[in-house]
């Protein structure tokens, strides 16, 4: 992605996401990405689908309900942010989310499902966007970011936790 003024006022950590990004066409790229996380989660053998790759790590399938829940979490950001609501919104704790998720199991098809649900709303929400609504900031995690910057973290961070997918758990 090439968006200088995105990447001049967006957090540092932020970056590496944006550069997954290909172009700045923010609606495309949630709808390409959508097509994209579901041919490849289809394609995960089931053998692979509750393998960790070391101790303390999560399993594919946790990774992908990551995924989602970040997804969301930003897509409520993104939503407070677009209609100029100036409340500063905390941070989350990705590991204690999964955490008290270890019991309920997740079925490739179910998973499958959510992310795509979720990721038709979050494509609604962002259509539904102005500039102004885009570009107005608010504070996440004690951050300056804007609705813009979140929906291109939401397409980045899926890109880098499927590339984690595929070297660590498909190998």
């Amino acid at each position: 992605m090439n968006n200088p003024s995105l990447y001049a006022s967006a957090p540092n950590y932020y970056l590496y996401y944006f550069d997954l990004v290909e172009s700045n066409d923010l609606i495309a790229e949630l709808k390409k990405n959508r097509a994209e996380v579901v041919t490849f989660l289809e394609a995960i053998p089931d053998n692979r689908w509750d393998f960790a790759y070391g101790q303390d790590k999560w399993t594919a399938a946790q990774v992908i309900r990551h995924i989602i829940e970040t997804e969301r979490i930003f897509a409520y950001r993104a939503l407070r942010f677009s209609r100029f609501d100036s409340t500063p919104l905390a941070g989350f704790n990705e590991n204690h989310y999964i955490e008290n998720l270890k019991a309920i199991p997740f079925t490739r098809s179910g998973l499958i499902n959510e992310f795509e649900t979720v990721r038709d709303s979050t494509i609604s929400l962002f259509e539904s966007m102005t500039s102004e609504m885009l570009a107005y900031k608010g504070e996440a995690n004690g951050l300056p970011v804007n609705a813009e910057m979140l929906g291109f973290m939401i397409v980045g961070h899926t890109i880098h936790h499927m590339s984690v997918i595929e070297s660590r758990y498909l190998d």
